[in-house]
């Protein structure tokens, strides 16, 4: 289990690479202060987050909607382990993408905790909205799910 204290640990090293702009938390560590991962909005340049977005994208879209996300939560908690081996391919793949393309070795900076990192561009969202207008060109606001995904994480997101 991770926990707040955790996730403000790592933010405070990541805040000193040149290439991270911010970092936002999101996620069930947010929320109830405790979790299985800590889940980040890393803000990078526009290029960078486009690439990400456009390399990734088989491992980016949402497979479970918004409407089934009570059973995710029941699944992650009650069988961690099967949410764990649904997922751990492509979030693995994605965190080591994002480090390549950032210059950070986020396993490294997570010390063994599970993060989760998602790079966006700063001007991702408008307060708690999505900026479609910022996104139109990233291919991510075509998929229901995962718009769906990316405007609930711009609704709770907070700035560290």
């Amino acid at each position: 289990m991770t926990n707040r204290a955790d996730a403000e640990s790592i933010v405070e090293k990541l805040k000193q690479h040149p290439r991270i702009s911010g970092v936002e938390l999101f996620g069930s560590v947010l929320r109830k202060g405790r979790g299985h991962d800590i889940d980040f909005v890393v803000l990078v340049d526009r290029e960078i987050a486009r690439q990400w977005w456009s390399d990734m994208r088989i491992h980016l879209l949402v497979r479970m909607g918004t409407s089934l996300q009570p059973l995710r939560r029941f699944i992650k908690t009650v069988l961690p382990w099967l949410d764990e081996m649904s997922i751990r391919n492509r979030k693995a793949h994605r965190l080591a993408y994002a480090s390549k393309l950032v210059g950070v070795d986020f396993s490294a900076i997570g010390q063994g905790i599970n993060l989760d990192i998602f790079l966006m561009p700063e001007d991702w969202r408008t307060g708690t909205s999505l900026n479609v207008e910022a996104l139109k060109d990233f291919g991510v606001l075509n998929h229901r799910n995962t718009r769906m995904f990316l405007e609930s994480i711009a609704r709770q997101a907070v700035g560290m």
